[in-house]
């Protein structure tokens, strides 16, 4: 898969999850925000795509997500992700 196609993917599942994306600019990489109503996971927007990747995959596997359907290759990249940010 391409690192576009990637993105693409965990993006979908983020939203599937019911978890507000934004892309802002700031002086951080990002991450989830857990909020007593919903989740929002904030990425910076001038992150190259392999670490907005990186970022994602780093906040998923922190998440109990074995109750749904993650399609393999995202699945892979999840659980190799070691803590980066």
């Amino acid at each position: 898969m391409s690192p576009r196609n990637i993105l693409d993917g965990f993006e979908s599942l983020i939203g599937n999850l019911s978890i507000d994306l934004r892309y802002e600019k700031g002086d951080f990489a990002g991450g989830l925000c857990r909020l007593p109503d919903k989740n929002i996971f904030i990425i910076n927007n001038r992150l190259s795509i392999e670490n907005k990747i990186r970022l994602i995959a780093s906040e998923l596997r922190s998440m109990k997500l074995n109750h749904i359907y993650i399609r393999p290759a995202l699945r892979k990249i999840i659980d190799d992700e070691q803590d980066h940010f």
